[in-house]
């Protein structure tokens, strides 16, 4: 009988951990900052990539001097008030956006940095992708707190016809914390949308960005642990993408794969891509169109010398 009743609670106990994505304990309980300073919150693991890691790479066609893709005004409307950890509720695109091959209409703004489908997400703790059951857009995850109002930040958002806008606007981190703030912004489009160029539907734009972790996830002073991840993961524990993660002031980086990079690294940096297809389309980095004008002009240069060299050779034969 002890050895049933055993293993009838262990049988339960893995249920609950098989799918302790599916039951996440909500930032509403109210024992919820307790368990979470407890480090009673179990969080995401990361299934071991398979190398080559897929990069997202800059591109040099978006906005400089410290400005978003579409900068904050009047015409947002905020996601959601002070609050560690929380999430909108489910959201209706008024359009259609591919994602991973799957069309998705509906989403939720996670106060953590990311957009996802199916289900809010709570986590707090990033891991590296990829990670089973969470589809996500992650501009960057990580334990943002906004609940030290005034200074801790917010999140807005506005739709159009063609695409979904949201701007994490000076955000501090957990607990409490705004002495270091982040500001970017996460826009997905039907692919049709020439904001972000025909053929991406997806794009990341970031200002200042001065911390990386929360005070429970390794962080000391904003700093630390496995720090933030940002890129886009399928939730099939195969499927995702990096721009890379970060734990650490500075400006180094060495890649989706290498160490842990510099937060300011980011900073300034613009990321436009194609998340449709099971393979995304990550592009190398545009040329400028400077550097078009540069290469026209020295084709033209070169095009003009081998005319005026063709018409003097023909007139010395002459």
């Amino acid at each position: 009988m002890k050895k049933t009743i055993l293993l009838s609670l262990t049988l339960v106990m893995m249920i609950i951990l098989g799918n302790v994505s599916f039951s996440q304990i909500n930032p509403g309980n109210p024992n919820y900052n307790a368990m979470k300073l407890a480090g009673q919150i179990p969080q995401p693991q990361q299934v071991t990539p398979t190398p080559p890691i897929p990069a997202i790479l800059p591109s040099n066609l978006g906005p400089k001097n410290g400005t978003l893709k579409v900068p904050l005004d009047g015409t947002f409307t905020q996601a959601m008030g002070p609050n560690d950890d929380g999430s909108t509720g489910l959201m209706t695109a008024p359009f259609t956006f591919c994602f991973y091959g799957t069309n998705q209409t509906t989403f939720y703004i996670n106060n953590n940095g990311n957009v996802s489908f199916g289900n809010p997400y709570y986590e707090y703790t990033p891991t590296g992708f990829p990670i089973n059951a969470y589809p996500m857009i992650a501009a960057f995850w990580a334990d943002v707190d906004t609940r030290n109002t005034p200074g801790g930040g917010s999140v807005w958002y506005k739709m159009t016809a063609h695409s979904v806008i949201i701007i994490w606007d000076a955000v501090g981190y957990f607990s409490y914390h705004n002495d270091k703030l982040n500001t970017f912004e996460l826009i997905f489009t039907d692919g049709l949308d020439p904001l972000i160029g025909v053929g991406n539907n997806v794009a990341f734009s970031y200002t200042t960005m001065q911390w990386t972790t929360g005070d429970v996830s390794g962080g000391t002073n904003g700093f630390g642990g496995g720090g933030a991840t940002v890129g886009i993961n399928k939730g099939d524990g195969v499927k995702y993408a990096l721009v890379g993660r970060f734990n650490h002031a500075g400006t180094d980086y060495d890649g989706p794969g290498g160490n842990a990079d510099g937060i300011g690294y980011l900073t300034d940096k613009y990321f436009q891509f194609d998340a449709c297809q099971e393979n995304p389309i990550i592009t190398n980095v545009p040329i400028s169109p400077w550097a078009v004008a540069l290469m026209c002009v020295a084709l033209l240069g070169v095009g003009t010398f081998f005319i005026v060299r063709m018409r003097g050779l023909k007139t010395v034969k002459a």
